[in-house]
């Protein structure tokens, strides 16, 4: 197949899944990338851009739970944004002090996210 195919295909495929879908593979490469940033520590930039990929991730999320038409009930979009500010805390934690046990947290909050939209 081409490059130009598998683009194509690659389209095609982002919008045939459904937005929960779609968060739970995002969420799932946030923790492959961390997890694969955690195994190489002394690759920074590796490590740098995995926490860069994840606080995009949160950032959107923090963007699409503080809009006023987010049906969540009001509850869980105060939980998320909890959760996210403490992502945001742990996330420069873990580009001031390079360390597997800084992304441990990270990578759990996001394969529990993940595993629970696939619910």
């Amino acid at each position: 197949m081409t490059s130009a195919g598998i683009d194509v295909y690659q389209r095609a495929q982002k919008l045939a899944v459904g937005p929960r879908a779609a968060e739970a593979a995002a969420l799932s490469k946030a923790v492959l990338l961390m997890t694969q940033a955690g195994r190489r520590p002394g690759d920074y930039a590796l490590y740098a851009k995995a926490l860069a990929f994840n606080r995009t991730l949160w950032t959107l999320l923090q963007a699409d739970v503080a809009d006023a038409l987010n049906p969540l009930p009001d509850d869980v979009k105060s939980d998320l944004l909890s959760l996210s500010l403490f992502v945001d805390r742990q996330t420069v934690k873990a580009l001031a002090e390079p360390a597997q046990r800084n992304l441990a947290p990270l990578i759990e909050i996001d394969r529990n996210l993940a595993r629970g939209l696939r619910a």
